[in-house]
């Protein structure tokens, strides 16, 4: 029995870029490293060893947020630098580690502690203007995924 085939024209393909976004939403919001029903693990800290950083363009970060805002956005409502840092998760040694600083700030209010522009429903609040060290990050079970694409 022959196949039918439909003109390549005819179909609308995705490009590579609109997948992989499609991919990194889906995997982030509803299957975060590979774990069902998990999400957004890379901006809350929990009880792993983790920290969101190091932040290399803060001030660039700060300009967008000011912008965006309209209005000054101080560097210490945004980042954690290592004194306050080691003291507020002694025992998490990645904390302890000033390469890992500037972090992005975490709530404390919560203990899954998350970065602070991570929203109720789990998507970052400043996703189209985030930091690099964020637009770059990809987990393993992610850049597996990804490769296969």
């Amino acid at each position: 029995m022959a196949r039918n085939s439909v003109p390549t024209e005819a179909l609308d393909i995705p490009a590579r870029e609109e997948l992989v976004d499609s991919l990194t939403l889906h995997t982030c919001l509803r299957n975060c490293t590979g774990k069902s029903g998990a999400a957004a693990g890379c901006c809350t800290l929990g009880t792993r060893a983790y920290i969101i950083g190091p932040i290399p363009d803060t001030a660039e970060l700060l300009a967008r947020l000011s912008e965006r805002l309209e209005r000054d956005v101080p560097y210490d409502e945004v980042f954690v630098d290592y004194a306050e840092g080691s003291k507020a998760f002694p025992d998490n040694p990645e904390w302890q580690r000033e390469v890992c600083y500037p972090a992005l700030r975490v709530r404390m209010d919560d203990p899954s502690f998350p970065c602070r522009f991570l929203a109720d429903d789990n998507l970052c609040s400043i996703h189209d203007i985030r930091s690099v060290t964020c637009s770059r990050y990809s987990c393993d079970h992610l850049t597996t995924l990804i490769a296969g694409i």
